[in-house]
């Protein structure tokens, strides 16, 4: 690390593989299917591994990260969203000549939208919502249901829900919400199967989950259906981990955190206070401040664009690596990381530009 120009944003590769192990064999050990959220890297070579380490499929939220997670090597592709614009639908129907893909109805609206526009048959999910989009009662995803029952080119295969909204923390009321949350999930796939919605697919899937409640997901989506059910779970900050909300939070603390900032300290003007040269274009800062690892006893007071205020004894010169919180937006201030060992030798590099 001596040689390169700082700041920069390295992956540790020994965590990473530690984490890509650790997870699928927590998914295999459980009977879940991992379909990990790609936005959280969106870098080719991670999406690859993940899919070389046992994933499922991949998560997309937009027709463009469709596209990035099938040329990565993805042949199925969950597109966690509602897909309604006419362009879009053109769009997911090109990349369907390549790769499977499932999407979210959760409207009459957008069961239309989707029928006008596919030509061959599309499985969807009926979104079960809670703060973000979704159907608010089993009444509205009942019509719904109806809706794609009517189409002669989309099958229902299943429900989805994301419970990440309802709170970031493990708190026995945060948990509680979850649970319930998870329950209406399943006692919504009960409903609809009692009805014979999924009498077009072999399996129906259910699936939630993002980086910090997978473990409920596992737990609680376990309906007994008239066929089998697939659960799948879509945490993604797991192949990179971080040390502010999901070291905090998750229900896998034997993850690594692999992602560190290093910088130098480029003024100290007062005493007590440094002056690094990284910032808000550098790191995250929607959900924490960077975490100084080492030197000890330093800390990130604040971030301006291009300039980290420090608290603790340094000195001008000195480097600093920090953990970072939140990684999704992280990968997207960077178009290339270093890949380092446990030296701190660079070994590769990770590319973002897609």
């Amino acid at each position: 690390m001596r040689d390169v120009a700082l700041p920069l944003m390295v992956l540790r590769e020994s965590a990473v593989a530690h984490n890509l192990r650790l997870m699928q064999a927590w998914c295999d050990a459980r009977g879940v299917s991992l379909a990990p959220h790609g936005k959280t890297s969106m870098a080719p070579a991670l999406i690859r591994r993940q899919l070389d380490a046992g994933a499922w499929a991949m998560t997309a939220a937009t027709v463009g990260q469709l596209t990035v997670m099938r040329e990565a090597g993805a042949r199925r592709v969950l597109l966690a969203n509602e897909i309604v614009g006419a362009p879009e639908i053109a769009w997911l129907e090109r990349e369907r000549a390549h790769v499977e893909v499932l999407c979210l109805v959760d409207s009459v609206e957008g069961v239309a939208a989707l029928d006008a526009g596919v030509e061959r048959p599309l499985r969807v999910l009926i979104e079960l919502g809670g703060a973000r989009a979704g159907c608010r009662t089993e009444e509205q995803a009942l019509a719904v249901a109806d809706a794609v029952a009517a189409s002669p080119r989309l099958l229902l295969a299943g429900v989805e829900g994301y419970e990440g909204t309802l709170g970031g923390d493990r708190s026995p009321a945060t948990l509680a919400a979850v649970d319930a949350f998870l329950d209406r999930v399943s006692a919504l796939a009960s409903a609809l199967d009692a009805r014979g919605a999924f009498a077009d697919v072999d399996e129906v899937l259910l699936t939630a989950g993002g980086s910090v409640f997978f473990d409920r997901v596992a737990e609680r989506l376990r309906p007994a259906l008239s066929r089998p059910v697939r659960v799948v779970v879509r945490a993604g900050s797991y192949v990179t981990h971080d040390d502010g909300i999901y070291a905090e939070a998750t229900p896998l603390p034997e993850l690594r955190a692999a992602l560190e900032l290093w910088a130098r300290v480029l003024s100290c003007p007062e005493p007590g206070l440094a002056i690094a040269g990284f910032g808000k274009r550098d790191a995250p800062y929607d959900l924490g401040l960077p975490v100084v690892r080492s030197p000890g006893g330093v800390t990130v007071e604040a971030l301006n664009d291009q300039h980290a205020f420090l608290r603790g004894d340094l000195a001008v010169g000195d480097v600093v690596v920090c953990g970072i919180s939140h990684p999704c937006t992280a990968f997207d201030k960077w178009s290339v990381l270093g890949v380092v060992d446990d030296d701190d030798v660079v070994i590769a590099t990770v590319d973002t530009r897609f």
